[in-house]
């Protein structure tokens, strides 16, 4: 789109042909592209390898996760198998308590009647 100020006038005449060294730096253009393309696939082959042995270092990671927990289950399973034990002991050794007050209760009027 040409705009005109009131007082310009066009011109019939053509533009000016670019000079040398502009045409020398359109021609160098597909070389530089290709060395950008050239550094960008450098470039998301190194993040691709980074992020590759980051998932190795996650793998790992994950694997002693597991054998933590793993051993942890275990431990755990241990205390809780001996605190059963010791809840079943301390329950036998209240029922037999019971048991003797409540034969100590009977017991108490059965002597004073025979003494």
């Amino acid at each position: 789109m040409t705009t005109m100020v009131e007082n310009e006038k066009s011109s019939p005449q053509e533009p000016a042909k670019p000079s040398i060294e502009i045409d020398a730096g359109f021609s160098s253009v597909p070389a530089r592209f290709d060395k950008v393309e050239a550094d960008m696939r450098e470039g998301f082959a190194r993040v691709d390898q980074s992020i590759n042995g980051l998932r190795g270092e996650m793998n790992g990671l994950r694997g002693e996760m597991n054998q933590l927990g793993e051993s942890l289950r275990t431990e755990m399973t241990t205390r809780f198998v001996a605190l059963e034990g010791d809840f079943r002991s301390l329950q036998l050794t209240l029922f037999r308590s019971a048991i003797g007050v409540i034969c100590a209760i009977i017991a108490i009027p059965i002597v004073d009647k025979i003494f």
